[in-house]
């Protein structure tokens, strides 16, 4: 959740270390409204990470990011209300 209802989107970015990247984005818009689901599956995450740009528009709004592949296979997470991408690893 973003402190800033009025933010009408966000960066999602996913990315792993050379592993499969296998993970679930829902947007929920609302608390009583069904989400927005995304399935996201790549086979090599650190050759080609994910990014997204979500739409929020209409109040509170929610960003589930959940990895749904296996334990050996962590992944890294950002979601921004700016736009950003990953922090600078150098």
């Amino acid at each position: 959740s973003f402190p800033n209802p009025m933010m009408e989107r966000c960066h999602v970015a996913l990315r792993t270390e050379g592993r499969p990247l296998d993970a679930d984005l829902e947007l929920w818009q609302g608390p009583d409204n069904t989400p927005m689901k995304m399935r996201v599956y790549v086979e090599d995450g650190g050759l080609r990470p994910f990014g997204a740009i979500i739409e929020t528009p209409r109040g509170p709004n929610t960003v589930a990011v959940r990895n749904i592949g296996q334990l050996e296979f962590p992944m890294d997470a950002v979601v921004t209300a700016d736009g950003g991408a990953f922090p600078s690893t150098s």
